[in-house]
This record gives structure tokens, C-alpha cells and sequence, in this order.
């Protein structure tokens, strides 16, 4: 069976330059997600905004979660790193 749907993260960030610095970080592990994944990234007033869509096959949805957790794990290490500076 095949699953089709839209994931949107929506993460408040201290500042719109915050958000900048975090999307720039997280771009480079955007590319080459699993085949039937895409995604988009970008800052609107000061939050940081992650779009997942998809189009995979029920045993494939595993690669979904991961991609997120991957996203989340990875905001989380930049946001601590820009709270050291």
C-alpha cells in the first residue's frame, strides 16, 4: 500500500538570525533522502519551518521517522552550540 502525506515542524527560534544560522546547518543533510522523501527548510518571522512530504510504501514509513529524528537531533546539537557563543 502506499502512504502519502506532509509532515510540518515548526521550531520558535531566539532570533531571526538564529534561525538563518540553523537552516544553514541543516541544509547540507537534506540532500539525498530516501527515494519517495522531499523536503524543504526555511526561516518565516523568527521560526524555523521543516517540510515533510511523501510517497513511500507502508514498509518504507520507517524512513520517514528517521529523517524527522535525524532533523530534530540536529536542531537540537546547532541550537545548543549557538547557546555556547
Amino acid at each position: 500500500m502506499r502512504i502519502r502525506g506532509k509532515v510540518t515542524l515548526v521550531v520558535p527560534m531566539e532570533s531571526a538570525e538564529d534561525c538563518e544560522v540553523v537552516m544553514r546547518s541543516l541544509m547540507p543533510d537534506e540532500t539525498g533522502l530516501p527515494p519517495g522523501l522531499s523536503s524543504s527548510i526555511r526561516c518565516d518571522n523568527g521560526k524555523l519551518v521543516y517540510e515533510l512530504s511523501y510517497d513511500i510504501n507502508s514498509d518504507e514509513f520507517l524512513s520517514v521517522y528517521n529523517t524527522l529524528d535525524d532533523l530534530l537531533r540536529n536542531v537540537r546539537i546547532v541550537m545548543n552550540s549557538l547557546d555556547k557563543l
